[in-house]
């Protein structure tokens, strides 16, 4: 069961319950109320999902006109887990896990997630979305049409309730945009296996080895908003520069490219 509330009717009105004065209130439910107010930066759909260590209680997706609201959901007294994230795109939801199909890069993927203390007749917790992706960009000195760029790796999700990367098959090859850049997205990563396959107009590949390069930059995987990364390939000299983006410039930088 949910409603929704103006976010200043929520602060003031006090909440009825369900339960009469007389009976033992730790049966009753407890109306959560979520403040999506600052997710329209980030995206024009958020997708609720709640939990208790026992069950389900709910999942919900809620459209940009309702952010200014105050979304509620009737849930069970006691510690209630949820996850808010944006629209996944073509990558598919498992479970509690966003995982990225072979063949394609991740998401522009925010999500944010929260144990909230239900014990009362109303809570109330702000979503507060964080980038769960870098937005990559190769720039490769003197190439043209026929050089081709392939990443992969080992991580290709997120799971949803620690926000933490998943194992999977990640194998991507971007296309050359008209600036000469070949651009890609990538979920967290939970090692350095990334490696980035580059053929030059002689056929001949070339593997870098991208998650050492990004690493060794000092770039943090499990940063609560990853930043975004740019580099530039010398292929005759198989010289490598990195830089880190920060995301804040990023969010900027991912929509031009």
């Amino acid at each position: 069961m949910k409603r929704i509330l103006p976010f200043t009717a929520a602060l003031m009105l006090l909440i009825p319950s369900s339960c009469s004065v007389k009976e033992d209130r730790d049966g009753c439910p407890c109306w959560m109320q979520i403040d999506l107010s600052s997710c329209s930066r980030y995206t024009d759909q958020v997708c609720l999902k709640g939990w208790t260590d026992r069950e389900s209680v709910f999942g919900v997706h809620v459209p940009e006109e309702e952010f200014p609201l105050t979304h509620e959901e009737e849930v069970p007294r006691g510690m209630v887990h949820y996850c808010a994230h944006s629209d996944p795109g073509e990558s598919s939801i498992s479970g509690m896990s966003v995982l990225v199909r072979e063949g394609e890069q991740a998401p522009r993927l925010y999500a944010y997630r929260a144990d909230v203390s239900a014990y009362g007749e109303t809570v109330t917790d702000r979503v507060s979305l964080h980038k769960q992706y870098a937005a990559v960009a190769v720039r490769i000195e003197n190439a043209d049409d026929s050089f081709g760029v392939t990443v992969r790796g080992r991580w290709a999700g997120l799971d949803l309730d620690t926000l933490e990367p998943v194992g999977g098959t990640f194998l991507h090859s971007p296309g050359r945009t008209d600036d000469g850049v070949w651009y890609f997205r990538l979920m967290r990563q939970g090692d350095d296996s990334l490696v980035m396959d580059i053929t030059g107009r002689d056929g001949h590949t070339v593997p870098y080895e991208l998650g050492w390069m990004i690493r060794s930059t000092g770039y943090d995987w499990s940063a609560e908003d990853l930043d975004d990364i740019f580099l530039g390939v010398d292929y005759a000299t198989g010289e490598v520069s990195v830089s880190v983006i920060p995301w804040e410039e990023g969010l900027v930088y991912d929509e031009l490219l």
